[in-house]
């Protein structure tokens, strides 16, 4: 692994999971986005729309390959994840997913000894449709939200887990887009996360860190975080974010960032 890119509240590591996770101590929380299952990822390569099928609405064969550039979840990865994120997090662990794999997660989690307390959902508004018009479209991610066993509190207060934002348009749709990843979240679905569940000064992990979403909403509401990614490009794109970013101002603040030791990933670097 090789550090990438450092300021006062982000460490992005370009590297595998499998190596830099071992070499952490602890944190406050786990919030990330890792890749989904085979069947999500094997209709994105290839899907068939025909006019004669079902009722879809096109008036020829069309076959749309997309390349997501990254592989689907593996059972092992999963895991692994968990077993980490179990060992690591002091606090929440919030997990994005399919909604056919929420179930995997709910059960590797609590196999991990992490209380599972709830499956929230992101309303991807904007989403893409069902083309093939034979069957209701996805309109929602799972968030698999568990906690270790004891006392939880969060600052969301009796709020639902159900987050209704935008996805992030290509710019294939939009030239205001500021679309990096292909599976990019929404920052603002992301700010909103950070602050319902973590506290300023608090350490987030993101261990498929993506195009640096999670990163940027920690330094933006004064969170530190630790990010990792295995993808150079993405690397780069997330550390041209997040060095634009500047840390929101609080009028009092309750105390300073928490200072955080690396020194256990820069001896295993």
């Amino acid at each position: 692994m090789s550090l990438y890119y450092e300021d006062e509240y982000v460490q992005l590591h370009h590297g595998d999971y499998h190596d830099v996770l071992p070499a952490l101590s602890s944190v406050a929380h786990v919030i990330c986005d890792p890749p989904y299952s085979e069947h999500v990822h094997g209709a994105a390569r290839s899907r068939v729309m025909s006019a004669n099928d079902h009722g879809g609405r096109y008036g020829a064969d069309l076959r749309r390959n997309v390349n997501l550039g990254f592989e689907h979840l593996q059972a092992d990865d999963r895991e692994f994840l968990a077993a980490e994120f179990a060992r690591l997090a002091d606090r929440w662990v919030l997990v994005f997913s399919d909604v056919e794999g929420g179930h995997a997660w709910r059960t590797d989690l609590a196999t991990a000894g992490l209380d599972y307390v709830r499956t929230g959902a992101w309303i991807k508004r904007g989403s893409t449709p069902q083309f093939s018009g034979d069957r209701p479209a996805t309109g929602f991610e799972a968030v698999t939200i568990a906690h270790p066993k004891g006392r939880k509190r969060w600052n969301g207060g009796g709020a639902h887990a159900v987050w209704d934002v935008p996805i992030v348009l290509n710019r294939a749709r939009s030239e205001k887009s500021e679309r990096v990843h292909p599976t990019q979240k929404p920052l603002v679905l992301m700010r909103m996360l950070v602050t319902q569940f973590t506290d300023e000064g608090e350490v987030i992990l993101d261990p498929t860190a993506g195009g640096g979403t999670t990163g940027v909403a920690a330094k933006f509401e004064g969170r530190k975080a630790i990010l990792i990614e295995s993808q150079e490009q993405h690397c780069e794109a997330s550390a041209k974010r997040l060095e634009a970013v500047e840390p929101q101002l609080v009028l009092a603040p309750a105390s300073p960032p928490q200072a955080f030791d690396f020194s256990a990933l820069e001896a295993g670097a």
